[in-house]
């Protein structure tokens, strides 16, 4: 609870033992500069970056709700409950991706639903800025090594990481509208 301005956050902090090292911490606030860049109704919102007695932390939005992993394993998700996901996300993403910000890391774990069905995407760690050419500004992560989840990574992803662009998101949804519509 915010108590100055009567609200609920959420705190996303790094375990002490990867707040020591620096590769962990950068990605955490390139993680954090990532969200604040981005303002969309279906894209949790960070409202602070800091170390507090050596622990980096994210204050962000809170999402009263759980994440469509959870939502999946209720096995509860009907057909048309899963076609009012899906263009929220694709909202989502598509404000990403015009604003640079490809997530690639799209999964149940990182797509929450609050109690009214709305939707927010989240946890950017992974996420690659992308310039106005479409070149790396600032890569979140280490040239050339695979990043994200395998179940849900576009070939590309581990082909030709480098190169990854908007499109692996778009796969990334693919393969979570098939798992919402099949279980699988």
């Amino acid at each position: 609870r915010q108590p100055h301005l009567d609200r609920f956050v959420a705190l996303k902090v790094l375990p002490r033992h990867l707040a020591a090292e620096p590769d962990f911490v950068e990605r955490f606030r390139r993680e954090a500069k990532a969200l604040a860049s981005l303002s969309h109704a279906n894209i949790v919102g960070v409202h602070d970056f800091g170390i507090a007695e050596g622990v980096p932390y994210l204050l962000m939005e809170y999402v009263d709700g759980v994440n469509l992993r959870a939502m999946l394993a209720e096995k509860k998700l009907t057909p048309e409950q899963a076609f009012k996901i899906v263009p929220q996300l694709c909202d989502a993403l598509e404000y990403a991706h015009e604003e640079g910000v490809v997530h690639r890391d799209i999964k149940p774990e990182n797509i929450l639903v609050d109690r009214k069905g709305r939707v927010k995407i989240a946890d950017f760690g992974l996420a690659k800025i992308l310039g106005g050419d479409r070149t790396v500004l600032s890569p979140i992560t280490r040239t050339g090594h695979v990043m994200g989840t395998p179940t849900y990574m576009a070939p590309e992803q581990y082909e030709d990481p480098k190169h990854v662009d908007h499109r692996a998101d778009i796969y990334s949804l693919g393969v979570v509208l098939f798992e919402m519509l099949t279980g699988r």
